[in-house]
């Protein structure tokens, strides 16, 4: 059976004596001095020398744009493999899940020593419960069959209760533990809020109140109102799509309570529009590194230095699954080494990963904010005004700025003489909104961390 080769470690150790100090040298090959750092492990690559890498993607159908956004992601990656051992690519054109296992079969007789996919949620699950795999298989979705998975089985998807769970996630580690949660109806919202609920609970915050409205509806000012008026919280999770987020956000954040509001990667096309965003500019969302521009300055493929002219890269989802077909490259021959370390992660394209005990990978996505100039990664979320609970603006209009009173003209002197008028006063300045204390620090990517083998 294949197994995964440890990731280098990233330091020499220091000897103690002349002896061992040579003999490290020699075992580690850190050229340079023990206590200097060894160069990063290089994370394009990580194969071993003779591997082959076998792909199953559907090559037709109602998922075929998907498919070929990763396909073309994996070829990126492969392309940037710039390691000696850098394995053959080869693709099974299968969106059958009663033939997958033939497909499997296949791609096993032809040498794979890791296999990426299947795409399609069915043929995950003829392959979760099957027999044990036979080599390290990287699934592009997650089973719907309960229990333990067979072994050798990964499963790496991109689904929206990830997300939500990483909204809740955020919010506990900045310090909030109240919040409120505004979705639409339909299976999109639910799935989000379900994720977003189980979460918040098991990490001991309180859902002050939540809502669910009809996308269609025209004026939100009531039902917005309503929930913000069901008891002081630390921020509101906008469970919504990026249109529907334009009717509301402006209504929460020109209201009387500055309450942030914290959305998923929906609300984000993937194509900076100063002019369209500027309606949600103070909003937060979650989001893959990549697509937000975070990543390594010398990787070949960090997006700024990508050309636009792939298909692929042309809408929202297929932005996020090219970055998915570049973590599932580099992922594959690292699939044991991860699962086997508890706190095991890898600087993804699409998120810190890691892999829980069911074989799934975890995402740690990149909190970012809406600005004048376009989304920017940050660290940090602007806490709400303690008092009262928030009153919207109305949802269907922008919030004017109240008009400040003209100050009361000075009383006459015994002998009056004509007074001169008194300025209006000043705009009164706003209170400056309480940050949370300890804000989390920007924390740098983590390199791999190296498993014994």
């Amino acid at each position: 059976m294949h197994q995964d080769r440890p990731v280098p470690h990233a330091y020499c150790a220091p000897a103690r004596v002349a002896g061992t100090l040579i003999l490290a040298l020699a075992l580690s090959g850190c050229a340079g001095f023990p206590w200097q750092k060894a160069p990063p492990p290089n994370t394009r690559g990580g194969y071993a020398a003779g591997d082959k890498l076998l792909v199953i993607l559907p090559g037709k159908g109602p998922v075929a744009e998907a498919a070929n956004a990763i396909r073309e992601g994996l070829r990126a990656a492969n392309g940037a493999d710039d390691t000696a051992a850098k394995p053959a690519l080869t693709f099974i054109a299968n969106d059958d899940p009663k033939k997958i296992p033939v497909a499997y079969q296949e791609a096993i007789g032809a040498g794979a020593t890791q296999v990426i996919g299947p795409l399609l949620k069915p043929a995950v699950d003829v392959l979760a419960g099957g027999p044990a795999l036979k080599v390290p298989t990287l699934a592009l979705n997650q089973t719907t069959r309960p229990g333990k998975p067979a072994a050798n089985l990964y499963q790496f998807a991109l689904a929206p209760e990830t997300e939500a769970v990483e909204v809740a996630n955020k919010a506990k580690a900045l310090g909030f533990t109240r919040a409120l949660m505004l979705s639409p109806k339909g299976e999109a919202g639910s799935r989000r809020t379900e994720a977003f609920r189980h979460q918040w609970k098991t990490l001991g915050g309180t859902l002050v109140g939540e809502a669910s409205v009809d996308p269609g509806t025209a004026n939100l000012a009531k039902p917005l109102n309503a929930l913000l008026h069901k008891g002081a919280a630390d921020f509101l999770f906008l469970a919504t799509d990026a249109d529907q987020a334009r009717k509301v956000y402006p209504a929460v954040r020109d209201g009387s309570v500055a309450l942030p509001v914290v959305a998923t990667s929906a609300v984000y096309s993937g194509q900076p529009d100063p002019v369209r965003d500027q309606t949600l500019a103070g909003l937060y969302f979650v989001d893959a590194p990549w697509v937000l521009g975070v990543g390594a300055a010398d990787d070949p493929l960090a997006r700024s230095k990508l050309k636009r002219g792939s298909n692929a890269l042309a809408t929202p989802l297929g932005l996020r699954l090219y970055a998915m077909g570049i973590d599932a490259y580099r992922l594959a021959p690292r699939l044991s080494t991860l699962a086997k370390g508890a706190n095991a992660t890898f600087p993804g394209e699409s998120g810190t990963l890691s892999i829980d005990g069911a074989g799934r990978v975890q995402r740690q996505l990149t909190l970012a904010q809406f600005t004048a100039s376009g989304p920017q990664p940050t660290t940090a979320m602007v806490a709400a005004k303690p008092g009262a609970p928030a009153t919207a603006a109305p949802a269907d209009q922008p919030a004017k700025p109240a008009k400040a009173k003209r100050a009361a003209k000075p009383k006459p002197a015994a002998k009056p003489k004509p007074a001169a008028q008194t300025a209006p006063a000043a705009n009164p300045e706003p209170p400056t909104p309480i940050a949370r204390p300890q804000p989390i620090a920007p924390v740098p990517r983590p390199e791999p961390v190296a498993q014994p083998g």
